[in-house]
């Protein structure tokens, strides 16, 4: 099954209002396949600047494939996200990520948020290229991760797709930043996922407050769409008299 016949059967069968988009994480400039366009390329800016996760947002708006650099990123947690090292000691953090009513409590909170979701070594990726699932391939824009945004109904019904066969559960991961968790640790687990995610990284998907973001190793996805046709959707509990507690 190609990249663009399992986004269209995910958003056929699902009834999805986003089609799922890819991720390709390039070790080096050299590397990027010929045709692909640079993040803002088309935008008149200098030097446009975004934040990953707001990238990712206009990719499930259409836009794309192009790749991006660590120079295009505002937030030091998608350049680690996607492998381009920190644009900050983490200590400069502090300030803006630290205390009531930020992120964490406190440092240690932090560090231990971070280590959690496996982060790529600095520098591990030169580039990142993404855009629609259906625009990408299995030669020179094979991805590494394909996210999904759904409702909840969907997502159970991919999820138990994906676990039809081998029985598979897949564990959800919360409480850090979305990019974080979806990227690095997806790639490393080489699991599926499922995230909440958090307040700026669905600011920047421009998610709705019930929209859930599943990851997949792009290797792994085929056998939750294959299965789509197979799962239970209705239950039989309808044939039951059910008392109820008042």
């Amino acid at each position: 099954m190609t990249p663009e016949q399992m986004s269209q059967a995910l958003v056929e069968s699902e009834g999805l209002a986003f089609n799922p988009i890819a991720i390709k994480f390039v070790a080096s400039i050299s590397d990027l396949p010929v045709g692909i366009g640079k993040f803002g390329a088309a935008s008149g800016e200098r030097l446009p600047k975004s934040f990953l996760c707001a990238m990712w947002g206009d990719c499930f708006r259409g836009a794309g494939p192009f790749y991006t650099t660590k120079e295009d990123q505002y937030c030091g947690g998608g350049a680690i996200a996607a492998g381009f090292g920190s644009l900050l000691p983490i200590e400069a953090a502090e300030k803006f990520m630290i205390g009531d009513g930020k992120l964490f409590g406190n440092m240690e909170a932090l560090r231990c948020s971070m280590e959690s979701t496996m982060p790529f070594r600095d520098g591990e990726f030169a580039a990142q290229i993404v855009g629609p699932l259906a625009a990408m391939n299995d030669t020179a824009l094979r991805p590494d991760v394909v996210l999904i945004v759904c409702k909840p109904l969907q997502g159970q019904h991919i999820l138990r797709a994906y676990g039809f066969d081998s029985g598979e559960m897949v564990q959800g991961i919360a409480g850090g930043s979305t990019c974080e968790m979806v990227s690095s640790f997806v790639v490393k687990t080489g699991k599926p996922t499922f995230t909440l995610g958090d307040t700026g990284g669905n600011a920047g998907l421009a998610l709705a407050p019930d929209d859930l973001l599943l990851a997949f190793p792009y290797d792994r996805l085929a056998t939750a769409v294959a299965n789509l046709p197979r799962i239970c959707r209705t239950s039989n509990m309808v044939r039951y008299t059910i008392v109820h507690e008042r």
